[in-house]
């Protein structure tokens, strides 16, 4: 078995290899006798026959576990070149240097039989192509496999007997610390703090990791991480919040005061080699799970909430809410239930929203069963709300007044924090400036331009908050609660002003209603509906389905057939808008419902879209061709003029027709019929005789302050501005 004679001649043609590994970096670090004994086999090789330069040292597996090949490069490059019979002999000090996977190690055996290659250990030199060494050599892997299984069990034993007791050190995220006693407590940095305690707030306000997201973006907070300062140690980072950070803050027990053990699985994804998907598991399945076992930024029942929501954000489950509160028309959306499968309803936009149940027909093929109109259900949860919360209008409005100026007040304070956290980087940088030797210059020179940067980095965050503060609403006078209070008299007022939006409405509906079953199976004709409050009590109503065909009311229409003679669709809408009529279907005027209610009732239009007939529309315009064909110009020179501000007009969006003002006024200054006068100065001269920039002069012309002519002059046509009686003062001196 360890007879010499097994090496031949075609065994010292080739490599001798000499495979070194040591499992994790701890070992790399202190175990060096271990190191220089596996070294020390390139002499054993030399020793046996093999020259020098054809021994061949793979340490490349160094801090690296042998139970999977998949991670170590070394071994890959080994098995590589025995399958191309480069190699004679592999020296370790230990088959188990090798592999502790079986299939790992008997995949290498039979390379090493079928290429003739060699295996020594400290015990002595194998043949595979033998049986005896075979079957020593598989012995030995299965032992080294049963050993790390061994080792396994017990430090996974012990680990988990730690983790219950609550000893075991886990790793703390950012705004943790451990004493040296091995207390955790809360870090000591208080920016950090309340930026983590910004996202508990916020999301208890907004109910949604992405609102959040969207709130930090659009406030340009940053949150902390930590990362390596290269010497073991970690410091903690700002950077812009992101999606990950912000749900990491949300989802770990930690922040709640929580020991917690346990809390993934790995899983060997098949065909990977090896490698390892970590998958979350359910509270129930957690190892070691303690609340309270220090301080928390938030409680474990708020925890236990938090979950909850983000569970139902998800929108996994067939039976869950449809997450947080979105802008929509359908003010019910994820609280609405169908009284006849139990199922959420789901809202859809297409021609005009709906309540529809597609549950059974998208899992089983089947008829939907029932759909409402969302119209008529909304306004009639909408009323049983606003009557239920008559007696609390006062003080829903006083903690609305306190939310918005605590919201303002943590605002201020992350800022400041992060002011005040730039300001001390500048100072630290400016004393290590002072502190440096002045002739030593490239130290100086580089301290210098860090405390530059830090400068530069303080004038970034005032800059910065200056613009927050100039754009935030100013904090609530005494006077400006009053009228709040006031206003808060009339809640449904508030409920519909323009200001108020679906979510905010959607979230005051899901604070006082749990659930909304609707029925229309009941009664012919009829929906009934049923809410369940918070509270547990429940309230049935049965109100009429509207008839199809709503039709708009005939004071609304003659209004409509009034201003369609005299103003386009878009204006019409914003007139009918401004006076507070509304369609058929209780909506707010668009210009495409304008242009449908037209064509349904045909009321003619005076300013259509293109030209119909020659002359001007009903709001005294010419369309390009017509007033090209007024001037003896091309309809070309008539864009041209009103993109250089000549023209006054309108065109909706790009390529859409051109329509100009063209009064016999414009058309006599225009058509190069007045005269040339003193007071016409060139168009060219016009920014320094006025002493206004190019653009206030456009300006001035569209608002008609200041009159351009067309004039032929010395053989060719020139534009002319008229100087008026009166200077224009310069507002950029104003």
């Amino acid at each position: 078995m360890t007879s010499p004679t097994k090496i031949q001649p075609g065994h010292l043609a080739r490599q001798a290899v000499v495979y070194i590994r040591q499992s994790t970096p701890g070992q790399v670090k202190e175990h060096l006798e271990s190191q220089d004994l596996q070294y020390q086999l390139a002499q054993r090789a030399v020793s046996l026959g093999w020259p020098t330069e054809q021994v061949q040292i793979i340490d490349d597996d160094l801090g690296k576990s042998g139970i999977s090949s998949a991670e170590r490069t070394g071994f890959q490059t080994l098995v590589t070149a025995v399958g191309l019979a480069q190699v004679g002999i592999i020296l370790v000090t230990d088959v188990s240097r090798l592999a502790r996977n079986c299939a790992d190690w008997y995949r290498l055996l039979d390379l090493a039989s079928l290429c003739a290659t060699l295996i020594s250990d400290s015990a002595g030199i194998y043949d595979p192509r033998l049986f005896d060494d075979r079957l020593l050599l598989g012995l030995k892997g299965t032992f080294a496999e049963a050993q790390w299984y061994n080792m396994r069990t017990h430090l996974t034993a012990a680990l988990f007997n730690k983790a219950r007791r609550g000893e075991l050190a886990l790793r703390l995220p950012v705004g943790y610390d451990r004493l040296a006693d091995g207390r955790v407590v809360l870090t000591a940095d208080r920016q950090v703090q309340d930026a983590i305690r910004l996202v508990f707030a916020l999301f208890r306000q907004l109910g949604s990791a992405h609102r959040i997201l969207h709130y930090c973006h659009d406030h340009q907070l940053t949150l902390p991480y930590l990362t390596s300062d290269g010497l073991g140690g970690r410091l903690v980072a700002w950077r812009p919040a992101d999606f990950t950070t912000i749900y990491q803050i949300l989802k770990r027990p930690i922040y709640a005061g929580a020991y917690a053990y346990g809390r993934t699985q790995g899983q060997h994804l098949p065909g990977s080699q090896g490698k390892v998907r970590r998958q979350r598991l359910p509270q129930e399945k957690w190892i070691v799970l303690k609340p309270d076992a220090h301080e928390g930024y938030i409680t474990w029942a708020e925890y236990q909430e938090n979950q909850k929501q983000l569970a139902e954000n998800r929108q996994l489950a067939p039976m869950a809410a449809a997450g947080p509160a979105r802008e929509g028309l359908a003010l019910l959306q994820g609280i609405v239930l169908c009284a006849r499968c139990g199922r959420p309803l789901r809202p859809r936009y297409r021609n005009k929203p709906i309540y529809v149940c597609e549950a059974l027909s998208q899992a089983l093929a089947q008829p939907r069963c029932q759909r409402f109109g969302v119209t008529h259900v909304d306004a009639a949860v909408t009323e049983l709300l606003l009557a239920a919360v008559q007696p609390a209008q006062l003080e829903l409005a006083l903690v609305a007044s306190q939310q918005a100026e605590a919201e303002r007040q943590q605002l201020q304070r992350h800022w400041l924090e992060r002011l005040e956290h730039a300001r001390y980087e500048a100072t630290l940088a400016r004393r290590r400036y002072e502190q440096v030797d002045p002739d030593n210059r490239l130290v100086a020179a580089e301290l210098e331009r860090r405390w530059e940067e830090q400068l530069v980095a303080v004038q970034t965050v005032e800059r910065a908050w200056t613009e927050l503060q100039a754009a935030a609403p100013l904090p609530l006078s005494s006077a400006e609660q009053a009228q709040i209070r006031r206003l808060a008299a009339d809640l449904p007022a508030l409920w519909h002003a323009p200001t108020t939006t679906n979510a905010d409405r959607k979230r005051l509906l899901r604070c006082l209603i749990k659930t909304v079953t609707l029925d229309s199976f009941s009664q012919v004709g009829f929906t009934r509906i049923q809410v369940l409050w918070q509270t547990g009590a429940a309230t049935e109503v049965t109100v009429p389905r509207p008839r199809p065909g709503c039709r708009t009311p005939q004071p609304v229409l003659a209004r409509l057939r009034e201003l369609a003679a005299t103003e386009p669709d878009y204006r019409i809408a914003e007139i009918l808008n401004a006076e507070g009529r509304q369609t058929a279907t209780h909506h707010a005027w668009t210009k495409e419902n304008v242009r449908q209610t037209r064509i349904k009732y045909r009321i003619p239009t005076a300013c259509g879209p293109y030209a119909r007939q020659p002359g001007p529309r009903g709001d005294g315009l010419f369309s390009a061709a017509e007033a090209a064909q007024q001037l003896n110009v091309s309809p070309g020179m008539i864009c041209d003029w009103y993109r250089r501000g000549r023209l006054v007009g309108e065109q909706r969006q790009p390529h859409a027709p051109l329509w100009v003002r063209l009064t016999e006024a414009d058309h006599h200054r225009y058509s190069g019929a007045a005269p040339l006068t003193p007071d016409l100065i060139l168009e060219a001269d016009a920014p320094s005789a006025l002493g206004l920039s190019p653009e206030q002069i456009r300006q001035q012309v569209q608002a008609g302050s200041l009159l351009t002519y067309r004039i032929w002059h010395n053989h060719v046509w020139r534009w002319y501005i008229q100087r008026p009686p009166q200077p224009i003062p310069n507002p950029t001196l104003t």
